[in-house]
């Protein structure tokens, strides 16, 4: 949901139910002009405007997530899993010696860790199945692509997993 949602529903309904309150008040002691500011309006023009902008306010809320996207900035230290200085070095090491150290990677790499350590905490093991599989494909892709041999490119796909989910696993 949008930010700016709540807010602009909250003095939507504040406007609202201000205009039924002054229409309440003011009409059972029958007072037709409403002071405010130095100037004078007529109590139906008051209320109305008050209400209807009440109303409006409300329903630009209800409509501003349909029209407006609104992705929040993902954040990325509180779900990034921390390597420890052993693995990140075997993982940068292995990297750069494949020559896959690019961003590409590194962002499947940490797409990886986030929800291979989401699905671990939940205890779902279909999705981390599909996930170690996923990533392996990936790595046995970007090998296959750079003429790798067959025997190497399953070596380092099954070193790479093995380390981020050794990573994973010591939290645990």
């Amino acid at each position: 949901m949008h930010p700016i949602v709540p807010i602009i529903m909250t003095i939507g309904a504040i406007l609202f139910f201000v205009g039924i309150a002054v229409q309440a008040r003011l009409g059972v002691q029958r007072i037709d002009i409403v002071k405010l500011r130095g100037k004078e309006y007529k109590l139906w023009k008051f209320v109305a405007a008050m209400v209807g902008s009440g109303v409006a306010l409300i329903m630009i809320s209800v409509l501003i997530p349909r029209y407006i996207s609104y992705q929040p900035e993902p954040d990325s230290q509180a779900h990034q899993a921390i390597l420890s200085s052993n693995q990140k070095y075997e993982l940068e090491s292995t990297l750069s010696r494949l020559n896959l150290n690019n961003e590409a990677m590194k962002t499947a790499i940490n797409r990886f860790q986030v929800e291979y350590q989401e699905a671990a905490q939940r205890g779902d093991n279909n999705t981390m199945d599909l996930l170690i599989l996923e990533f392996a494909y990936r790595i046995r892709n970007e090998l296959q692509t750079r003429n790798y041999p067959e025997n190497q490119i399953e070596r380092e796909a099954e070193r790479m997993t093995s380390i981020l989910k050794q990573t994973i696993n010591q939290k645990e």
